[in-house]
């Protein structure tokens, strides 16, 4: 009897097996021509011509090593700094219980390269930290502000228009990597979607952050609640603790309380005491 299924092995029909690398293209983001070849128990050549005709037909972009999500079918992603000055009242709250409350000294914090993670950095003037990142604006935030943290980057390709590093070189960085705690921001949180994003490179990246760190909390705005992006990044149930302003809804609260992750609401109208 033959296995259609995603995690089956063995050998299918060449349309069954593009219709199999499709859908893992749109459930995972990306696909590894070497794992795709033990799976189908096809050579490395026959999966990369599926790819090649997959990429003719639009539903996927070639990319070393495999092939990722292509970028027609994401939504426009702003620049960085414009995404700075959207409810960057909430976001500054937010960075600083942080800095205050969550930031320990001693530890090594995994920063992703959202606004509200890097803006955790400008309050965080006297700590004795590890920061690690893929960000480059998060990187001049470190330096900017302080002297006191060790500040390390992953490297890797530059992407713009958010201004981090993707690609194998900053996986494997992170996935050598034993940190305290992976501070993660997101472009939505809906149920039962849980975490998502728009930017394969990007989700590879955070997933390589996520297995890389005891502890993951998980940082974002009220306006965030209910906002489904292209692709999920890590389970909800991986996260630990959630940050949030308080315009969030109670019913959403509740939801992540039962799921068994601390929920931390703060008041953006509460001025930040400066954290030594």
């Amino acid at each position: 009897m033959q296995e259609n299924g995603i995690g089956s092995k063995g050998k299918v029909l060449p349309e069954q097996r593009r219709a199999l690398i499709r859908q893992m293209i749109r459930q995972e983001g990306s696909v590894n021509t070497e794992a795709l070849a033990e799976r189908f128990d096809v050579s490395y050549m026959t999966i990369w011509r599926d790819i090649t005709l997959l990429e003719e037909g639009g539903n996927l972009q070639r990319v070393r090593g495999g092939a990722i999500m292509p970028e027609s079918t994401a939504a426009p992603e702003p620049a960085y700094f414009s995404k700075q000055t959207v409810r960057s009242r909430e976001k500054e709250a937010i960075a600083c219980y942080v800095a205050r409350h969550l930031a320990h000294d001693n530890e090594i914090l995994i920063l992703d390269a959202g606004t509200t993670v890097a803006a955790i950095t400008k309050y965080l003037t006297q700590r004795n930290l590890t920061v690690v990142t893929n960000g480059v604006q998060t990187i001049l935030e470190a330096m900017q502000h302080t002297s006191s943290m060790t500040v390390m980057s992953c490297g890797g390709i530059l992407r713009e228009p958010a201004n981090t590093f993707v690609g194998p070189q900053a996986e494997r960085f992170f996935d050598d990597l034993s940190a305290h705690t992976f501070f993660l921001g997101a472009t939505g949180l809906s149920f039962p979607e849980g975490i998502t994003d728009p930017n394969p490179l990007e989700i590879q990246v955070k997933r390589a952050m996520a297995t890389s760190a005891a502890r993951i909390v998980l940082l974002l705005d009220s306006s965030k609640f209910g906002v489904r992006s292209l692709l999920p990044v890590v389970p909800l149930a991986a996260v630990h603790e959630v940050v949030t302003d308080n315009q969030v809804s109670s019913a959403d609260v509740d939801r992540l309380v039962e799921m068994g992750i601390k929920v931390h609401v703060v008041d953006p109208a509460e001025p930040c005491p400066s954290v030594a």
